[in-house]
């Protein structure tokens, strides 16, 4: 949510919607929402580099949230000759989108309003010349089915018809 401060006087706000796809075993399972505020987020901060651990985890801190898969939601900022070291657990694919700056990632330049996409493996080697932000999301590969339909997403096309009818007659809660 916008600060206070943002909402008395405005200016320029990210904001981003990140969905978890969830394995077909886990998508009917009652719904649960987490309020976390973001002082009730952890803040890691080390060698210019700042990060807010919404999920998993980063410099050696973890998030305050359950969630049902593994995955990784890190907001970071870094300053200009600054470098990050992230570790993965195994089998996560992982992303960075880049909002503010430029980050080199493995030797390859990632600038403001690009996303990079991670090979395999359990690190990725992150700097910045000239100062970042950005995100890192990682989760695990579902390799299932996928069908959507405006904001439901399920595994097939009679789910979605379910979940279509389920919404039509008040029983999502």
């Amino acid at each position: 949510m916008p600060t206070k401060k943002m909402m008395e006087e405005g200016g320029l706000m990210h904001g981003f919607q990140i969905w978890v796809n969830l394995p077909a075993k886990d998508k009917m399972m009652n719904p649960r929402y987490q309020d976390i505020t973001s002082e009730d987020s952890p803040i890691t901060e080390k060698d210019g580099v700042w990060a807010r651990v919404v999920a998993g985890e980063c410099m050696g801190v973890e998030s305050s949230i359950d969630t049902v898969i593994p995955i990784t939601y890190v907001h970071v900022k870094m300053s200009e000759n600054t470098e990050l070291v992230k570790e993965f657990i195994e089998d996560l694919n992982g992303m960075l989108y880049v909002f503010g700056g430029e980050i080199s990632v493995e030797g390859k330049k990632v600038e403001d309003g690009s996303l990079a996409l991670l090979s395999p493996g359990t690190q990725v080697n992150i700097q910045s010349e000239i100062g970042a932000e950005f995100l890192i999301l990682a989760g695990p590969e579902i390799d299932e089915p996928i069908a959507r339909y405006g904001p439901f997403v399920m595994n097939t096309r009679e789910e979605i018809l379910q979940a279509i009818d389920d919404y039509q007659n008040g029983i999502l809660a």
